[in-house]
Formats: structure tokens, C-alpha cells, sequence
């Protein structure tokens, strides 16, 4: 539920930031209510230096992998799991494997978030896919930072750690 109130706050306040910009260009300086004039000037100019220093972002951040040289590899799959499952948002884990005579070898993950991720930020920092144990399963270790982010500038960096079994 935390997730999603401070999704609204972003929302809403980029609604807000939308308001004074289309005011301004219409209305001029009058759009600037006096109770609110220091505020949402401030929020103006963020929200304007941000848009301008935006960056790309990077895709492979959240991808790692573990065998070199991996495009000409035969008898690839791909599984799926979710990390977490939130009210607005899923931490999603995909990984890249090959099978081989009763081995199961890694080759990359990959993880990101989806659905409603205003806000938010998902940085995968290691990921560990450990040998089949006794029981014929393969154990995951995933661990990387939830960023909150305010208006794209980050409030809080939450670490997360993820451990289950592949299926």
C-alpha cells in the first residue's frame, strides 16, 4: 500500500508540474497562486532542470552474465519468476540457461520491474544461480536496491534480497 501512495505523490505532483508549465505559457507569472508562489516556482525549475539533464536510461544494468561469449550456445531456455509481487508493481527475474547432459549451466539474468513503476527504480546488484542440489532444484540469489525517487531525484535506496528455486 506504501507503494502505491507514493506513486500518487509522484503522480500527483507531476500533474502539478504539467498545470504550471501549460499555465505559464498561458497565463503568464499569475498562474502563481501568492500562498503557493515559492513552492511552485521551486517545483517548476526542478522539474525543468531535470527534464533538460535527463539521461538514457541504461538497460543492461540489471543484466548480468555469467558464461562469456554465450550467442553461439544451442539448447537455450529462458525461465521466469517473480521476485516480488506488490499492489502496483512486480520485480521480474528472467534467466537465460543451457541444458546439457544432466547439467544445468547459466548463462545471464535479467530483472526489472513492471506495471505501475512510477517512482520507482529497480537496480539489480549480484545475482548467484547455485548448482542443482540433492533434490534435482536450482537456488537463486538475487540482490540489488529499490530507489524512490521524487520528481526523478532519489529519496530513499531500499536493499532487497531475493532467494527461491528455479523451476
Amino acid at each position: 500500500m506504501i507503494y502505491l501512495i507514493w506513486s500518487g505523490i509522484n503522480m500527483v505532483i507531476l500533474l502539478y508540474f504539467f498545470y504550471l508549465i501549460i499555465g505559464f505559457i498561458s497565463k503568464g507569472k499569475k498562474i502563481f497562486k501568492p500562498q503557493f508562489k515559492i513552492a511552485s516556482i521551486a517545483l517548476m525549475v526542478i522539474g525543468i532542470v531535470q527534464i533538460i539533464s535527463a539521461t538514457e536510461l541504461d538497460d543492461n544494468t540489471n543484466r548480468i552474465s555469467f558464461v562469456d561469449n554465450h550467442e553461439k550456445m544451442q539448447g537455450t531456455g529462458i525461465s521466469q519468476m517473480i521476485l516480488e509481487n506488490n499492489l502496483t508493481f512486480d520485480i521480474q527475474m528472467s534467466v537465460t540457461y543451457r541444458v546439457g547432459e544432466n547439467e544445468f549451466i547459466p548463462i545471464e539474468s535479467y530483472s526489472n520491474l513492471n506495471r505501475f513503476v512510477i517512482g520507482f527504480e529497480w537496480d539489480c546488484k549480484s545475482a548467484a544461480i547455485n548448482e542443482k542440489n540433492l533434490n534435482g532444484e536450482i537456488k537463486y540469489d538475487i540482490s540489488g536496491v529499490l530507489k524512490w525517487n521524487l520528481f526523478g531525484i532519489n529519496i530513499y535506496s531500499q536493499p532487497k534480497a531475493f532467494e527461491g528455486i528455479i523451476e
